[in-house]
């Protein structure tokens, strides 16, 4: 008998991809990439962006199926779950839900980069079987930004109670100490949560025979992106200071997540790999 080949299978035969904050720049190129061998369940808070993304896919004669919602929300992430277990088998999953300093206030950035995955994996966790692997997709500012021991403590439990109230008064104090804002420091001290929430979930993960890793881009030529590099020079300054001496796109965070799903990365498995044009060998040790 014939190994199994997803790109022969028709859509109902093929294993599914989930993918979160599918319809911001990063998540819709993943949904394309994954779209060819996965049958694809999406989802975003942004429900007018999904359906158009949806329409696109079909366009292109991809199978997926939608939930609009927040994954903070546990009501969400568990119709989510729901949701998976009727369309059929988990094979890869994609957490590219999140929100940037100028998208938000610092409250809501933790809610969505924090709490959001957190609820994910929970809901999907006991629908893994040997050979789920799930990317989270993280930043390089998790690896410049400032630590605060405090802080990531407390977001090694985002569902606790009273999480804002614990939080504030020790990111006001990183922005004392190092500068930028609540917002900004909010945003890095989130993003290496989720990279040490791919460390912490590992085992766990590796006892179904599922593996999980944390893909962290750089500055991405995404909606998002732009946003940022319209509100000040930062963004344009690291993409000058990065070696590779461009914008990173969003095929090239699609790309690599698809390769951390794929069998050829089955030894890869809780760890956090940088896709960001060399920005944290460049800038890391800086005041950036």
């Amino acid at each position: 008998m014939n190994a199994f080949d997803p790109h022969q299978a028709g859509p109902e035969l093929r294993p599914v991809a989930v993918i979160t904050g599918a319809a911001g720049g990063i998540g819709a190129a993943t949904a394309r990439l994954l779209g060819h061998t996965h049958r694809l369940v999406l989802t975003d808070a942004d429900s007018d962006r999904l359906h158009a993304l949806h329409t696109i896919l079909a366009d292109e004669g991809h199978r997926a199926d939608c939930l609009p919602g927040d994954l903070a929300d546990a009501d969400t992430a568990q119709a989510l779950a729901e949701l998976c277990a009727r369309t059929g088998s988990i094979r890869s999953i994609v957490n590219a839900a999140g929100l940037s300093p100028v998208q938000a206030d610092w409250r809501a950035i933790i809610r969505a980069n924090s709490i959001g995955p957190m609820r994910l994996l929970a809901a999907l966790e006991p629908l893994l079987a040997p050979g789920s692997a799930c990317v989270l997709i993280a930043s390089v500012a998790g690896h410049l930004g400032p630590q605060d021991a405090a802080v990531q403590t407390l977001l090694d439990d985002p569902l606790q109670p009273d999480l804002y109230d614990s939080l504030h008064p020790h990111i006001a104090a990183v922005v004392a100490a190092h500068g930028g804002t609540l917002e900004g420091q909010a945003y890095s001290l989130s993003k290496r949560g989720i990279i040490r929430l791919c460390e912490k979930s590992a085992p766990g993960w590796g006892r179904r025979g599922a593996r999980i890793v944390s893909l962290s881009p750089g500055v991405v030529w995404t909606p998002m992106g732009r946003r940022e590099a319209a509100s000040g020079h930062r963004a344009q300054a690291m993409v000058d200071a990065t070696p590779c001496g461009r914008w990173g796109t969003a095929m090239d965070i699609a790309t690599a997540a698809q390769f951390l799903l794929s069998d050829a990365a089955s030894y890869i498995t809780g760890c956090d790999l940088r896709v960001d044009g060399g920005a944290a060998a460049a800038l890391r040790g800086t005041q950036f």
